[in-house]
Formats: C-alpha cells, structure tokens, sequence
C-alpha cells in the first residue's frame, strides 16, 4: 500500500518547529509583586465598650416555710403583692402548738408544786439535824432531791416556751421587703414543718448581675470595687431592644477564687431597679465603657489572621517584606481593633491584599 509522502514528514517538521521556538519576553522569571494596601499603626485615645453576658439575680430569695406543722388556716397577703419586713403573710392551724403549751404549763406547775414540797422537806430536815434528831445522809438525800425538782421545774419551763414559740411560729411574717409570688398551697392544705414551700419572696431593688471577666482584667474591676467614687469603667444593662438601661450600675463584689477551667473571675454589679423592670432570673447584657489613654494603638480589625488559634497581622518592614507579627487583641472599637501587644507605632499593617501574599515576599504598597 502507497501512503504519501507527506504523512511521514509532518510530524516531524511539527516536531522541529516546537524544538525551535524562543520564548516571548516576560513569559519566564519571578511573579510579579503583589500590591497590597497598608495601616499605619498611630497612637489614640477610644472609647471602649465591652459585652459581657449576665444572669441577672435578686438581692433577697426567700422561700417561705412554716417550722410547725398544721392546716394553712388563712392568707393574709395577696398573692404578687409588695409586703414590708415584718407583714403577716400566712396563718398555720395553731390548736395543735397551743395543746402542746397547755400541756407545758401544767407541767411547769406539776415541777413548781414538786420543788416546793423538797424545798420544805430540805429546810426541817436541816432543823432536825442542828438537834441531832436525824442523821446526815437524810439531810443530803433531800438536797439532792430539791436539785433534781430544780431541774424538773427549768426543763418544764423550756418545754413550755418552745411551746409558745410555736405559737408564735404559726403566724408566718415576711422576713425582708420585697414581692411575694404565686402561692404553691391554699387555705386548708397541710403544712409540713420545714419541708413545705408556701411561697417565694425576693427583692429586686437593688438587683444584681453575675458576669465573668478574664483573670488579667481583675486589678481594673478592683480599682473599681475600692474607689467607687473614682471608678474608670461604666456599667450599663442592655435591654432587648438594644437600648441601655436607664440607671448605671457599680461593682458590688468580686469572687475570692479564679475559675481554673475558663480563667475567669466572676464580678457581681448591682443595678437600682426601683421601677422593677429588671426580673431576677433574667439574661442580659452587660455593657462596660472605659476611655483607653491616648497612647492605644488599633488597627482595622479585617488585618488580623487567625491561624490554628493564634492572632496575626502581616507586616510590611521597609524594604516592603512582608513579615508576620503575633498579636494581642483587645475589644473592637467601631471598626478598628484594640491592639494589647505585638505592634508598635508606624508599623504598616496589611488590610487589603492578606490572601495574595507569604510572609518574605516582597510587595507594592498601593497609595
């Protein structure tokens, strides 16, 4: 079979063609520079404010109980109502309290008739001795025995008051200012003596809030805590709406022990709640403004890079290498980010053009 020339010299003219050819100019070499846009790193004073969340809690929870047992005979406080320190609140079946005092009284006067008799018994044999008339044991015999009706008549009288204190007892008063709730029981349901919760009282004004800080932030919480009157931060409430609680708040206390799994502190503030728009139990925010000195420095919080958990910014030196700095971050202030450590003023930080550079290469800076 017959095939053309041509089939066999094509290949290899294409062959030689491709061995032949030159490279265009700029077609090898480096890649060329990556132009970023740059921060430079400038001293200044901000505004700060911080989010916290809160548990928000009432200054007084108390359960109300009864310490005798009876039949709830009448209720004297409306449930939800606001009661005084001291109001009667609920009235426990007395007649079983009253039985046991009748019971002690009588008692009392059984070891007040007893303790008269040895008393009388005590003073002749004592005459009887003075005429040697009756031996001495007698005399300590009868002694002895105005002790033990001495001791009849003070446990007669112990049982007696405990008696009354029961008594007394049976009428249940609020322990603190504040609001009761929901009753648990009603008129007529039994009464267990210190298991039975009729109800709960709590004051709200002030109310606190329970929020947890880092350990390094303590020494400003403190200073706080010990010079209210020159405090450097401000305590606010956030409400669901966004808007800030209408009264400042104060630091009311910090914890004695470091949480060693969060390192964190816990910081009770308490907030006046005189209009009880705050309700213990709720969660909340709580806001935190301090003024930093003049001296802070921040940077456009979209510079940092984040990388298996350690905060970066890429820096440009001056010869427009780029090198990678480990930082500190502190809150955000609108847009920028407080910056604790690893930078320094006149640092150029990259902001725009991270993703398209390594730390060591060189770049242009865009104006």
């Amino acid at each position: 079979m017959y095939l053309p020339r041509s089939i066999y010299t094509l290949p290899v003219c294409l062959l030689l063609c491709a061995c032949g050819s030159k490279p265009k100019p700029g077609m090898m070499g480096a890649f060329p520079r990556a132009t970023v846009t740059v921060y430079e790193v400038k001293p200044a004073g901000y505004t700060v404010g911080e989010r916290f969340p809160a548990t928000l809690t009432a200054n007084h929870i108390v359960d109300i109980k009864s310490d005798v047992t009876g039949f709830l005979e009448a209720i004297r406080a409306k449930d939800g109502s606001s009661v005084k320190q001291g109001q009667v609140l609920y009235e426990v079946d007395k007649s079983r309290s009253q039985a046991s005092y009748d019971q002690s009284r009588a008692s009392v006067l059984q070891a007040e008739a007893d303790l008269a008799q040895r008393q009388r018994d005590l003073e002749r044999y004592s005459n009887l001795l003075k005429q040697d008339a009756i031996s001495r044991q007698t005399v300590d015999q009868a002694t002895t025995a105005v002790k033990t009706s001495e001791a009849n008549v003070a446990a007669a009288k112990a049982a007696m008051q405990r008696a009354g204190t029961d008594i007394n007892h049976s009428v249940l008063r609020a322990p603190v200012n504040g609001k009761i709730g929901i009753a648990n029981i009603r008129t007529g349901d039994l009464v267990t003596a210190g298991q039975t919760v009729i109800n709960t009282l709590v004051n709200e004004d002030p109310v606190y809030a329970d929020i947890d800080i880092p350990q390094k932030r303590y020494a400003e919480f403190k200073k706080d805590l010990d010079h209210p009157g020159d405090r450097q931060q401000h305590y606010f409430i956030l409400q669901d709406n966004g808007a800030p609680y209408s009264q400042e708040g104060k630091v009311l206390l910090i914890n004695n022990t470091v949480d060693a799994r969060t390192g964190t502190v816990r910081v009770r503030l308490s907030f006046p709640n005189k209009d009880g728009l705050l309700k213990s139990g709720m969660s909340a925010v709580v806001l935190v403004k301090y003024n930093t000195p003049q001296t802070q420095l921040a940077i456009p919080a979209k510079a940092i890079v984040e990388i298996l958990g350690e905060v970066k910014a890429y820096v440009v030196d001056q010869h427009n290498a780029v090198q990678i700095r480990p930082i500190e971050r502190g809150p955000v202030v609108d847009s920028l980010l407080i910056i604790q450590s690893g930078l320094k003023e006149g640092d150029k930080v990259v902001v725009d053009g991270i993703q398209k550079v390594r730390p060591g290469d060189t770049v242009n800076i865009k104006p």
